[in-house]
């Protein structure tokens, strides 16, 4: 049996789990009419992503998008036979995708999304013309159970996955896998990515995040 290497940095596993629980913080706010709470969640989200948009190009390389963007033809191969892969495999890249554009179609648009209280709208309401803002508040409305089908198609499969073919659910968790043969490594320490997030995060909260807070 092979050794286990590193395969996912923290920054990954931190941005793939806190994810899962903002998107289901979001939509429960959202149900619930919590929408001070559901910006400042979105805003978390918001800096969650943009960060991990910028650790796929200068990140671990098996958080680099350039190490497991694969042609539609490999990712209809892999579907059809696949197999153990030390990172993301390539039909994940297209979900990865996918995924990550409902999620920033989903903020972008709740930025311009009215609250029916007009106590916590989207801070771009008031700088829209009306038509806009009904549609971007349409957008947010359709988009968010697209992608939560979305998810849940990724879930399905994680699981199928781990079960059938390779435990991913676990090694998202432990960060360690059983080196394949293609294994290169390269495994970054995380810092930089928590010092971008947590800079976005504090740009959210002087923008939006304190006036929000005032309204809990």
């Amino acid at each position: 049996m092979s050794q286990k290497v590193k395969v996912w940095d923290f920054a990954v596993r931190f941005f793939h789990w806190s994810q899962v629980l903002l998107l289901a913080g979001l939509w429960y706010t959202g149900e619930e009419g919590l929408m001070a709470q559901h910006q400042l969640l979105a805003y978390t989200l918001l800096a969650l992503v943009v960060s991990r948009l910028v650790w796929g190009f200068m990140g671990s390389k098996t958080a680099r998008f350039s190490q497991f963007a694969a042609t539609p033809a490999v990712a209809v191969r892999y579907l059809r036979k696949p197999y153990a892969v030390n990172g993301h495999n390539p039909a994940s890249f297209y979900m990865i995708a996918l995924l990550i554009v409902l999620m920033l179609v989903q903020l972008l648009t709740g930025l311009a999304t009215f609250d029916n209280s007009y106590m916590s709208d989207g801070p771009l309401v008031s700088l829209l013309p009306a038509s806009w803002v009904d549609m971007a508040s349409d957008i947010h409305k359709i988009n968010i159970n697209i992608l939560l089908a979305a998810v849940a198609v990724h879930i399905i499969a994680a699981v199928w996955h781990s079960v059938r073919v390779h435990n991913v659910l676990w090694v998202m968790v432990s960060g360690k896998d059983h080196a394949t043969s293609s294994y290169t490594g390269g495994v970054k320490h995380s810092a930089v990515y928590f010092i971008l997030f947590g800079l976005l995060l504090v740009a959210l909260y002087f923008w939006q995040g304190h006036k929000l807070l005032a309204l809990l």
